[in-house]
């Protein structure tokens, strides 16, 4: 079965991630240019780490105009390694000088509830993103949104209560305010992520297919990740 025209693969993951963090920018440049700001969504898992390194190590006069969400978080101290905030600081955000005002953690060691209603006023209602970075988990789960799971309509922010995969508290965004973005870019890679792949090019419907985008999605996915038909 040949991949749909919308996914991409690579022959590892770190041209993958290479080739992403020139995407990014180039799309930060255009956003900046025609709209004066770039609103992008994170993800967090291990995928995105080398990006994220990447974009740390990039010198841009232009950082002042990006703004940057995280997709979900999960509900662990301060700082914990197992946070997503935590490699994104370490690899990327605090080796740039993008406005601390314009950085949007979710608080979530202030607990669920409390992240859930301060995570809401940094959220215009009104923003459409410029990107969202989605990556996979082995099941198919993306942010965290899990299969099986039954998530309420109509809202931008969720907490999920009973992850799967530790810890079992967590905030999320929801897949429609996901895909209020004019572009998607789903990162996966490793062997792992084969059966999800196949499950969800079969018509299966997981989390990670509930993400759409205004303008442009696209699935960019590493040699090792590819499935077998």
């Amino acid at each position: 079965m040949p991949l749909p025209e919308d996914w991409r693969c690579f022959d590892d993951a770190e041209r993958l991630a290479q080739t992403a963090k020139n995407y990014i920018c180039a799309l930060a440049d255009e956003a900046i240019r025609e709209r004066g700001e770039f609103h992008l969504v994170t993800a967090g898992g291990t995928t995105p780490n080398r990006i994220y390194q990447l974009l740390g190590e990039t010198a841009r006069s232009d950082w002042r105009y990006w703004h940057v969400y995280m997709g979900d978080e999960r509900c662990l101290p301060l700082d914990d390694p197992e946070r997503n905030r935590t490699p994104l600081k370490e690899y990327w955000l605090d080796k740039c000088d993008i406005p601390e005002n314009q950085i949007h953690y979710m608080a979530t060691e202030l607990g669920a509830e409390a992240a859930l209603q301060d995570y809401q006023t940094r959220l215009n209602p009104e923003l459409l993103f410029d990107l969202v970075m989605l990556g996979m988990g082995e099941d198919g789960h993306t942010a965290s949104l899990f299969p099986g799971h039954i998530y309420a309509e109509g809202c931008d922010l969720l907490i999920e209560r009973n992850s799967p995969k530790p810890p079992p508290l967590r905030l999320t965004l929801s897949a429609s305010r996901l895909s209020a973005s004019r572009e998607v870019m789903k990162l996966i890679t490793g062997t792992g992520k084969r059966k999800a792949l196949k499950a969800w090019l079969s018509g299966e419907s997981l989390p990670i297919s509930w993400i759409s985008a205004v303008e442009d999605h696209q699935v960019w996915i590493d040699q090792a990740a590819k499935p077998d038909f």
